[in-house]
């Protein structure tokens, strides 16, 4: 045991006693890619859209920038061929949902490896290791994740950085404040982010002809095209801030900066997305690389907390499935109507299979003897849905065989197989953008639709 307990702190004294990098006369402010925590949607910008309750985002980035170190001579020669240094750094990003509209994250940006061919003074890390942690939540306040809607975000930034120039000596958090506007028409979505960064910065570093950043502005836009019959999604962002103030050490344009992003999200499994793409600067501004590089993976699971009635849900047919009616509460409550749908959860069968879980039986006895409440049934029709990832002819044959194994089984619990009828719809019948995690899982069900005597 003592072995162990002494390997286990060598360990965390690597992990956390040497960590923490230094700087010379850069500082993680320079460095402009930060992807968001809830893997929705884009890579840096937010969408209005949060994280449903218990549903976890794993994420990890990696990116490769060309000459984004900040050069404080006049160098005119720089071109986008000639490297003058290069930055290789991470992100490692934890996201979860709180609430309906209410999620947070957790963002680790770490700098690997640098190399700087320069005889100018130039901005550089003394040591690689963590530059920051950063905390954000995101509040929706408006709309629904199917169209859009309005959301605010907060994130503290806690720099880790020994001599940051650009944050001073022993400076404050800094808190950033956004709102978020986005839309989706069909496969097509935007969204802009509007902010301004409240900095608390210390003492300008000795030595360093560097002023602590003051206050920015910031702002985003990104548009997205998802391409359904590969399951991949284009992207395209403009992220950039520039200063509330003027800098006596720096022009305007030193401390504005703004790039441009091009990438790909394809989904290699439902709930595991791979991310791929590059950057440039538009700005040529302190931290604006000549180009970049990214690749990353969101992973998503849960939820690790949920309700079990959850699992299906009584929907008015003359309202849109967001948010679910009577979620939350008994869907069999009430008195039967003439025509009526349920809804249930994409937490019914196994993986790539049409077997019906434990759970889902318990809940189609419910189901059965609700259809037998007064004034009975005439007919019930069971439709199978999917998301849009895999073959589209294989996602028919698949929700086929889901609404048919369904059908099978209340017919064996005592439910006269004439008045029951099972159709599948594949993805041809979307609920939710399929362009993310959450949209798909709400687009993998199974309807009831029940029409009494």
């Amino acid at each position: 045991m003592t072995n162990w307990l002494s390997r286990f702190g060598c360990v965390v004294a690597l992990l956390f006693g040497a960590v923490t990098a230094k700087a010379n006369v850069v500082g993680v402010d320079t460095q402009n890619f930060n992807p968001i925590t809830s893997g929705l949607d884009y890579v840096t910008v937010h969408s209005s859209k949060t994280l449903e309750p218990g549903i976890f985002n794993l994420g990890v980035f990696l990116n490769y920038a060309v000459n984004s170190l900040p050069n404080y001579e006049n160098v005119s020669n720089q071109t986008r061929t000639n490297v003058v240094d290069t930055l290789f750094s991470s992100d490692l990003n934890v996201g979860l949902g709180l609430t309906r509209n209410w999620d947070a994250g957790f963002s680790m940006p770490q700098v690997h490896a640098q190399s700087v061919d320069s005889d100018v003074f130039r901005g550089e890390f003394e040591n690689t290791g963590i530059t920051e942690f950063r905390m954000n939540t995101k509040l929706r306040v408006w709309g629904d994740p199917t169209e859009g809607g309005v959301a605010l975000v907060a994130t503290m930034n806690l720099n880790q950085i020994e001599d940051n120039p650009f944050a001073g000596t022993n400076p404050g958090p800094t808190l950033n404040f956004e709102a978020v506007w986005d839309r989706t028409w069909g496969a097509t979505s935007a969204s802009v982010n509007l902010g301004y960064r409240l900095r608390d910065p210390g003492d300008a570093v000795v030595g360093v002809p560097v002023n602590p950043f003051g206050d920015q502005y910031i702002a985003s836009v990104g548009v997205s095209h998802l391409l359904a019959s590969w399951d991949t999604k284009l992207i395209g962002e403009v992220y950039g801030s520039f200063p509330a103030e003027s800098d006596q050490l720096a022009s305007d344009r030193d401390l504005t900066s703004a790039e441009l992003l091009v990438g790909i999200k394809t989904d290699i499994r439902h709930n595991l997305a791979f991310h791929a793409g590059a950057g440039t600067e538009v700005i040529h501004g302190t931290g604006s690389p000549d180009w970049r590089v990214y690749t990353g993976l969101n992973w998503n699971f849960g939820p690790v907390f949920t309700k079990k009635e959850d699992m299906l849900v009584k929907v008015d047919n003359s309202k849109p499935m967001e948010p679910m009616s009577g979620e939350g509460s008994d869907p069999f409550a009430g008195t039967p109507s003439g025509s009526e749908r349920f809804v249930a959860k994409d937490v019914l069968f196994a993986f790539d299979s049409a077997d019906v879980n434990e759970d889902f039986k318990q809940l189609l006895r419910r189901m059965i003897a609700y259809l037998d409440r007064p004034p009975g049934f005439k007919q019930l029709v069971i439709e199978g849905h999917t998301d849009s990832v895999g073959p589209a002819e294989y996602n028919l044959d698949l929700s086929r065989r889901r609404a048919e194994a369904v059908r099978q089984v209340m017919i064996d619990l005592g439910v006269d197989g004439k008045k029951v009828k099972a159709v599948g719809y594949g993805e041809t019948k979307p609920i939710a953008n399929n362009a993310n995690y959450q949209g798909r899982a709400r687009n993998r069900r199974v309807e009831f639709r029940i029409y009494r005597e």
